[in-house]
């Protein structure tokens, strides 16, 4: 019969952190393997057996004769730093797990509302890569062109249009944290905003912005012609020209 007790304990951490079961109890194995590991500077294996009893074995190399000892968890003391470990484990693993789904949305679109400016002139975004997921970007001043930095349209409250450039795991006093940097200064964000405006003809047609001139112009080559409201309306939020040249192929 399963363990009722462990069984909680994974039910527990696997709604807290956001991970499967399954993925609960490798980090759970893991972090036993390794503190159990230094502990007795030995390798220790830790596993989960078919009832949900986690049992530990450690390897010792006698004179080329590999022994095997059983190591009784239930008797060993200090369980709260194994607590401590595992707390911090899963939190980076619920962690990379949230990176791996976002990075997925890296180059892309993203619409957010400004929350905060920092003393530095940064601007903080509240928005969501995956609908229904709030999260807190980051768009640094060098990544805001020189024409929008003391515009009203960038105060805090405003909704904005911003390029998805970098979602990555970072340590923050020892705890991992999520960083999502976002810009409004890359030639993606031209292309990303003119395609928004044409779906779903926009998945047909072939979009790329050769150069951009950040608040003055950018140059786009279209494999078919775009609708002038398109172009007025990307020209409008990104305040520059937007200038189209129709291509038979992109280069």
């Amino acid at each position: 019969m399963n363990d009722p007790c462990m069984q909680k304990i994974i039910t527990s951490f696997s709604t807290k952190y956001g991970l499967t079961k399954t993925e609960i109890m490798v980090e759970i194995e893991a972090v036993f393997s390794t503190i159990l590991s230094q502990w007795y500077r030995l390798e220790v294996m830790a596993f989960f057996r078919e009832d949900l009893q986690l049992e530990a074995v450690a390897y010792n190399n006698a004179n080329g004769v590999i022994k095997q000892c059983l190591v009784d968890i239930s008797k060993m003391m200090g369980l709260g730093t194994f607590k401590k470990h595992l707390e911090r484990a899963l939190a980076k693993a619920a962690l990379l797990k949230q990176v791996n789904r976002y990075k997925l949305h890296e180059q892309g679109l993203l619409w957010g509302e400004i929350t905060n400016c920092d003393h530095e002139h940064n601007l903080y975004i509240e928005t969501e890569i995956i609908p229904g997921e709030l999260v807190q970007a980051i768009c640094p001043l060098n990544r805001i062109g020189l024409h929008e930095r003391n515009d009203r349209a960038f105060m805090v409250g405003q909704r904005r249009a911003f390029h998805l450039r970098q979602v990555a795991p970072v340590l923050l006093n020892g705890t991992p944290r999520l960083k999502i940097v976002v810009d409004r200064v890359s030639k993606t964000l031209v292309e990303t905003l003119l395609r928004s405006h044409l779906v779903p003809d926009g998945e047909r047609l072939k979009i790329r912005c050769v150069k951009r001139y950040v608040g003055h112009k950018s140059l786009v080559l279209a494999t078919k012609r775009l609708p002038k409201a398109t172009i007025v309306a990307v020209d409008k939020e990104l305040k520059e020209r937007v200038q189209v040249e129709i291509v038979k192929t992109l280069p």
